[in-house]
C-alpha cells in the first residue's frame, strides 16, 4: 500500500475515532441532564401536580361551556386537547432553567468545556418527556369528557409526539433566553405561542382527520408538515441557543 494512501488511512481512523468519542460525550452529557432535571421535578412534583390541575380544572369547565351534547363535545375534542395541551406547556416550560437560576447553577454548566448545544438538547429531551407525560393524561381525560374516539390510539400518539417535539424544541428555547429576566412566567407564553401556532394548528387537523376516520394518506400531510417544523425548528433553536443563553 503506498505511504500516502496508508497515512491518509491511518488519520481518517484517528478522526473517525475522536469523532465517536466526541458524539458520545455529547450524548452522555445530555442525558444526564435530562436525567438530573427529572429526578428533580419528580422529587419535587409541584409543577406536574400544578399542570394537572390545570388541565383538569381548564377541561372541566370547557365541557360544562359546551353543555351535555356529544357531538358538540367530540367536535371540540381535538381543538381543546391540543389548546389545552399548548398551555399546560408553557406552564411546564420555565421549570427547566428556573431551578437553574433559583439554585444559581446555571452559570456552573457554562463553565464546562465545549460547546453548548448540548445544553439545549439536554433541556429539550427534559421538556419533551414531561409534555408527553402531561399529553397522555390529558389525551384520556379528553376521551373521557369530551368523547375524543381513542379507536385510532396509534394515529394520535403519533401525532402527539410530532407535535410535542415542535412545541418543546421551542419552548426550551425560550425559556432559557428569559431564563435571567424578572418577570419570565408571564413573558413566555407572549414569546412562545405567535411561533408555535403552526404546529398547534397541524396538530389539531391532524387529530379532527384520524378522528373522523379519514384514510392515513391525508393525515400523513400533516405529519410530514409537522416533521418540517420539527427539524426547522430544532435546527435553528439549536443553532442560536449558545448566544441567546451567553448573551
Amino acid at each position: 500500500m503506498p505511504y500516502a494512501l496508508r497515512h491518509g488511512l491511518f488519520a481518517f481512523g484517528v478522526w473517525r475515532r475522536a469523532f465517536d468519542v466526541h458524539a458520545m460525550t455529547l450524548l452522555t452529557r445530555i442525558f444526564w441532564l435530562a436525567l438530573r432535571d427529572l429526578t428533580l421535578e419528580l422529587r419535587g412534583r409541584t409543577g406536574l401536580l400544578a399542570a394537572v390541575f390545570f388541565l383538569f380544572t381548564m377541561l372541566l369547565i370547557l365541557g360544562l361551556a359546551l353543555g351535555p351534547n356529544q357531538d358538540e363535545l367530540r367536535k371540540a375534542a381535538p381543538g381543546v386537547l391540543w389548546v389545552a395541551l399548548a398551555f399546560a406547556g408553557s406552564l411546564l416550560a420555565g421549570r427547566a432553567f428556573g431551578l437553574e437560576v433559583e439554585d444559581n447553577t446555571l452559570d456552573d454548566l457554562l463553565l464546562i468545556p465545549g460547546s453548548r448545544e448540548w445544553i439545549y438538547y439536554g433541556k429539550l429531551l427534559f421538556q419533551l418527556l414531561l409534555l408527553l407525560a402531561v399529553g397522555l393524561v390529558l389525551l384520556f381525560l379528553t376521551a373521557g369528557l369530551f368523547y375524543l374516539p381513542l379507536a385510532t390510539l396509534p394515529g394520535i400518539l403519533v401525532t402527539l409526539v410530532l407535535g410535542s417535539v415542535g412545541y418543546a424544541s421551542v419552548s426550551t428555547f425560550y425559556a432559557g433566553m428569559l431564563a435571567r429576566l424578572r418577570g419570565r412566567e408571564a413573558l413566555l407564553p407572549l414569546v412562545l405561542f405567535p411561533v408555535v401556532v403552526p404546529v398547534i394548528l397541524a396538530s389539531v387537523r391532524a387529530t379532527t382527520l384520524l378522528m373522523e376516520g379519514l384514510p392515513l394518506g391525508e393525515v400523513a400531510e400533516w405529519w410530514r408538515l409537522l416533521l418540517v417544523f420539527d427539524v426547522i425548528y430544532l435546527t435553528l433553536c439549536g443553532l442560536l441557543f449558545p448566544y441567546v443563553l451567553e448573551g
